[in-house]
């Protein structure tokens, strides 16, 4: 196992990885891959049993400063949420907003996972983002233990972690900056220099072979990233990937199994050569995911894991996904936007695919709705005819190509705005005090309009469009005001489309 070389000295003590992350704050961000809902979701598929997410209890390992883990105990009120970090400066942020919020099931612990082994109670979902690549191996077998012993028998453990071989090139990026910055004193100058040092080798040159090219455009990627991008991943001490054999030999050790990847398109050889897929088609699980890792040159996974006595069931998906409920995944709706996703002659191609492409398009028109498998069904009966491929069978097929979601429990969104539209408490206390918001698919969005900002913040669920619309024209310039209802709806429908009203 290869590691980065590092002149600064690797952290021993849970106070030294604090001050790392007090000094440069992570710049934390909701991921709807660890949603209970969605790890429920793959487990499901897999033909495990996960706990129930409406009353589930959550543990998120390094949750910073509650901005994935608070949206979450919004969504889910009779659920319970813990979410534990070594900064203080983290936690504390995180109570500010759970107490301007009023969670009353959330705890927050600013605590050394170690320390949570051997307490008492279970979890069903365990989250730790970011967290196994980037601290010492002691913390990293604590995690495991943690996961082993503190898991319920059902529950499931996302975990993410960077891996070779793409890391082998990002690690050699790594090596050349921590020579170049970790004698300097301070944070902000080590990133300053990093910065440099990455924009200028990022520069064009006279290449030697093909793989200069490859860091060069590594390099051009550090020279852009955000403080706390480049100090708790690139500059990160440790920062260690694994190979995905790896991985699963640790988790093995600790009596826990590979579940599947949160991200199910990553579990195909979609987007490869045929002959790649075709060799990989006759491998076992792990094998197979290994060599999928190899040919894409992978350098990021986000992995769900569970006890190893429960297996997985590769087959019988289409009974699984019975009682669930199927969306058009937001890359579809963009590239269906785009004018992407349905090129070329509807009458191409086989019945199969023909029966997909329709009931692609029939989702994405009901965007951003959630429909039942059986209303699927029975849209699917009405309008196919050339296919005996079932409803489920190609929602499945659809959900590994990222190009479905699955709920076994639907966000509680609304298709369109109502009466009195409503935001959600979190989005509203969001927009307030940044550009980032989380919708209810879980989901971070950019809304950079202030008009649209200042609208959103304005849902609460008590204004009419009447007030609504003299609400956005006191906002416009005298000449421009008799747009304001047009504006309203324009802005409501955009709100409602990316998942931000409440149903």
């Amino acid at each position: 196992m290869s590691t980065a070389t590092s002149t600064a000295a690797v952290p021993d003590s849970a106070a030294e990885l604090a001050r790392r992350y007090d000094t440069i704050a992570y710049a934390a961000q909701a991921h709807a891959q660890t949603h209970p809902a969605h790890l429920a979701m793959v487990a499901t598929l897999l033909g495990r049993s996960p706990p129930p997410v409406a009353t589930c209890r959550v543990l998120e390992i390094g949750c910073a400063d509650g901005a994935n883990l608070l949206p979450m105990a919004a969504a889910l009120p009779q659920a319970h949420f813990t979410g534990c970090d070594l900064s203080g400066q983290a936690i504390a942020a995180a109570t500010r907003t759970a107490t301007d919020l009023r969670h009353a099931n959330v705890t927050l612990l600013q605590q050394d996972l170690r320390t949570l082994v051997e307490a008492p109670g279970t979890y069903d979902y365990i989250i730790a983002h970011g967290v196994y690549s980037w601290v010492p191996e002691p913390v990293r077998a604590a995690l495991l233990a943690l996961a082993a012993r503190r898991l319920s028998a059902d529950g499931v453990m996302y975990v993410s972690y960077n891996t070779f071989p793409g890391c082998h090139v990002r690690q050699a990026t790594w090596e050349i900056l921590h020579a170049h910055v970790d004698a300097l004193p301070t944070a902000a100058e080590r990133l300053d220099a990093a910065r440099t040092l990455a924009a200028l080798l990022a520069e064009p040159g006279a290449a030697q072979s093909e793989t200069d090219d490859l860091l060069r455009a590594e390099f051009g990627k550090l020279a852009t990233k955000s403080d706390s991008a480049l100090y708790h991943d690139d500059l990160a001490v440790p920062n260690q990937p694994f190979h995905f054999r790896e991985f699963t030999a640790t988790l093995a050790r600790h009596g826990l199994a590979f579940v599947a990847e949160a991200k199910l398109s990553m579990m195909t050889p979609a987007g490869l050569s045929p002959r790649i897929a075709q060799w990989v088609a006759g491998m076992d699980l792990l094998t197979r995911e290994q060599y999928l890792d190899y040919a894409r040159l992978r350098r990021f996974r986000q992995s769900i894991v569970g006890h190893a006595s429960a297996t997985v069931n590769l087959s019988s998906m289409e009974d699984r996904v019975a009682g669930m409920h199927a969306a058009a995944s937001i890359a579809l709706v963009r590239a269906a936007a785009e004018g992407n996703a349905f090129a070329g002659d509807a009458a191409a191609g086989s019945p199969d695919a023909r029966a997909m492409r329709a009931l692609l398009q029939w989702l994405v028109a009901a965007t951003p709705r959630s429909v039942s498998m059986a209303e699927a069904s029975a849209w699917h009966v009405g309008h196919t005819t050339e296919t005996t491929r079932t409803a489920a069978a190609i929602l499945v097929d659809a959900c590994y190509a990222g190009m479905v979601d699955l709920h076994v429990q639907p966000p509680a969104l609304a298709a369109q705005a109502s009466a009195r539209p409503e935001a959600g408490a979190v989005v509203r206390w969001q927009i307030t005090r940044q550009p980032s918001v989380t919708n209810l698919r879980h989901e971070t969005l950019r809304i950079d309009d202030p008009l649209a900002r200042s609208l959103l913040a304005a849902l609460d669920g008590t204004r009419t469009r009447e007030h609504l619309n003299a609400f956005m024209a006191a906002a416009l310039p005298p000449a421009e005001r008799a747009s304001a209802p047009e504006r309203v709806a324009t802005y409501l429908s955009h709100f409602a489309l990316h998942a931000l009203l409440r149903a």
